[in-house]
């Protein structure tokens, strides 16, 4: 008479030396990692322990520190897997094992099929992550002296570039980035959920959803960054964490080092108003008006007198008739324009000339290229 057969102890989790071969050697076949795999399986039973299958995963956790840290990335995988779109998760669909009723010690026969389908999951994990770190679409534009450009990009964002512009456009799956290395541009950017649009610019960085907004970078030529809003709302951030939110009509500078000033209004007309050729000031130097005009081309214009370099003027004139600001001149300052070897110097008019005191004669201005 065959002796009755003993039920497995309610403690009895250790693998039979059957369930010991099939896991090495499918350890072998798949990562040489049986801690992997016991991890893997022990997540894929996370649900359904028992009392004394609960003290088994415990007793095996504090075994190995390994065993900790296995079934920790185990946890990011599904943390991560529940994230992926369920378009992309079909691609790396795993068939399921069959059911397995036989008594509670020979779940651990399931052990490879739980694993390999945790590793497989792991794999597509890996691949969705590394192709969202991918950009789909990599250009750099750049603008000369005098040059505006027109550009479309693949997301339906519009930007257009002043002169004397660098930058560099990278579009990724969940972010849109670019890096404005010198010169101004103007943003349209088009509104795509989970898609945020940065603009990088020196210490700067502008976040928008979408909007139409300005980043002005001439840190070489007057050490400023600028950021200005025509519609929509953007986050503008400087350095040591400091932020300001900007508004349509708003404005923010910031220095070399990412300091932000303060916020300041803006007339409807005066974002990027180089978009419809003019160049518009709020009582600035002569000086720095001068230099403005010569980033679009040769003015013909000298200054060589820091008096005369230091007077304000404000107002809006074209970048196509130069000679209309010259001749302007001198209704607008106490100045006169004397054309000498085909250059127009811009002098303290004579009754001013006569009053200034010989020291302010000093330190000639070096002529604007």
């Amino acid at each position: 008479m065959r002796p009755m057969q003993q039920p497995p102890s309610d403690h009895d989790f250790g693998p039979s030396a059957q369930d010991e071969a099939a896991l090495r050697a499918h350890a072998s076949d798949a990562t040489q990692d049986p801690v992997t795999l016991a991890a893997a399986t022990w997540f894929s039973r996370r649900q359904q322990l028992d009392a004394g299958e609960l003290a088994a995963f415990e007793t095996w956790l504090a075994q190995d520190a390994a065993h900790g840290r296995a079934y920790a990335a185990m946890q990011d995988t599904y943390s991560q897997v529940r994230q992926i779109p369920p378009e992309i998760a079909a691609r790396w669909k795993v068939a399921p094992a069959t059911a397995v009723s036989a008594p509670r010690r020979h779940w651990l026969r399931a052990w490879p099929y739980a694993a390999a389908a945790m590793l497989a999951l792991s794999v597509g994990v890996g691949g969705y992550e590394w192709s969202q770190q991918q950009a789909s679409f990599t250009q750099s534009y750049a603008t000369q002296r005098g040059q505006r450009l027109a550009v479309n990009l693949p997301d339906g964002s519009s930007l257009l570039l002043d002169t004397s512009t660098r930058l560099n456009v990278s579009l990724y799956p969940r972010k849109r980035e670019v890096q404005l290395l010198q010169g101004e541009a103007m943003f349209q950017v088009q509104a795509k959920q989970g898609q945020p649009f940065d603009v990088f610019s020196g210490p700067l960085r502008v976040t928008v959803v979408g909007t139409q907004f300005s980043v002005r970078n001439t840190l070489p030529y007057d050490g400023k960054l600028s950021v200005a809003v025509q519609q929509g709302h953007v986050r503008v951030a400087g350095e040591s964490h400091s932020q300001v939110e900007l508004l349509a009509g708003q404005g923010v500078q910031a220095d070399a080092a990412g300091q932000l000033s303060s916020i300041s209004n803006l007339p409807p007309d005066s974002v990027a108003p180089w978009r419809n050729g003019r160049v518009t000031v709020d009582n600035l130097p002569l000086g720095q008006v001068l230099a403005e005009f010569e980033r679009y081309g040769d003015t013909g214009l000298v200054l060589r007198d820091p008096a005369v370099a230091r007077l304000h003027i404000g107002g809006s004139f074209s970048l196509t008739q130069l000679d209309g600001f010259a001749a302007a001149l001198p209704h607008l300052l106490p100045v006169q324009v004397v054309r000498s070897n085909g250059r127009s110097e811009i002098r303290l008019a004579p009754k001013v000339q006569d009053q200034r005191p010989s020291a302010q004669l000093a330190a000639p201005l070096p002529t604007p290229r």
